[in-house]
């Protein structure tokens, strides 16, 4: 009962910081529909070319919110799928603030910063291109369906109830986006249903550490060394910011390799995967991008496993 609680407390405490960010974000997500839904979403900077660039740019940045965002500008389809892989490898949760304090994992600190720019470029781009022919033929099928659709539409009576419902955009949780005041209380509502799962995920996830041992479970990846990475990568996996800490630490005290922690954080998008599989409820997206995360992050990594990289 006394672990429960301490679970309890620390993840209350944990959610309780992430309220704010997920508020302002979702607020000013809400905002840019409402206010200019048209260009926002014809943005090239989020969608054209140079998206896994800027994905990889502000995911560089230590704050989970932007895993967040990019979730959920996915689910609704506001920047491509490589901008968003692109944040996710870039991204490095707690990491950054635990090796800023440490002096000595300076350098590191920058090439680990660098090398996961680099790597969510490539990622992004490559995943770009391997969604294009994946989902090839789903995108066909669709266009004929809405072809099929609107030649059905054609042929039917117009109906003055069907015309006023379709003339209105709609967003998530099926609000009106064209009402002529703001509705504040949408991301807020939004805002506490994201908060209550992201809670729930983390009691769950604590007490199975608790039950486990942090200390056990950083022996275990320490004393396997070819299977590091790939150790590495499933702890990352796990949305929360224990496993990013758990990965930096293990690495800090010198029981990972710089190619482990390279792969680890690459894999670690924070709550930005928990986001995802809530708003986004096309399954085989979600699989797509879970492996354009994991199959090239080990590769990087075992890669970088097998150089003789120590800088600690």
């Amino acid at each position: 009962m006394e672990e429960f609680l301490h679970v309890l407390l620390h993840s209350l405490i944990d959610t309780a910081k992430l309220l704010p960010v997920l508020f302002v974000v979702y607020f000013l997500i809400e905002l840019l529909e409402y206010k200019n839904i048209f260009k926002f979403e014809k943005s090239k900077l989020l969608k054209g070319k140079s998206s896994p660039v800027m994905g990889a740019l502000f995911g560089s940045v230590p704050q989970c919110g932007f895993s967040v965002i990019s979730s959920e500008l996915y689910s609704k389809r506001k920047i491509s799928i490589g901008a968003l892989i692109a944040v996710f490898v870039a991204t490095s949760d707690e990491a950054l603030p635990l090796m800023i304090s440490n002096y000595k994992a300076i350098p590191s600190l920058l090439l680990l910063l660098a090398v996961k720019i680099v790597m969510a470029i490539i990622i992004g781009y490559l995943a770009m291109l391997l969604y294009s022919k994946v989902f090839k033929f789903e995108k066909i099928e669709n266009k004929s369906l809405e072809n099929n659709k609107e030649n059905h539409s054609e042929k039917k009576q117009p109906d003055e109830h069907e015309d006023e419902h379709e003339e209105h955009l709609h967003a998530c949780c099926h609000h009106d986006l064209q009402d002529e005041k703001f509705d504040w209380k949408h991301p807020l509502i939004h805002c506490l249903k994201i908060t209550l799962y992201i809670f729930i995920f983390n009691v769950v996830f604590g007490m199975i550490v608790e039950l486990v041992g942090e200390d056990n479970l950083i022996s275990f990846l320490g004393t396997n060394h070819f299977l590091q990475p790939l150790l590495a990568v499933i702890i990352g996996l796990i949305p929360n910011c224990v496993s990013s800490v758990i990965i930096t630490e293990l690495y800090l005290a010198g029981g990972l390799t710089f190619g482990s922690i390279v792969a680890g954080l690459s894999v670690n998008a924070g709550i930005g995967l928990i986001v995802l599989f809530k708003e986004n409820k096309n399954k085989k997206e979600n699989l797509f991008i879970v492996l354009s995360l994991t199959i090239p992050s080990l590769v990087f990594g075992y890669i970088l496993h097998l150089l003789p990289i120590n800088l600690i």
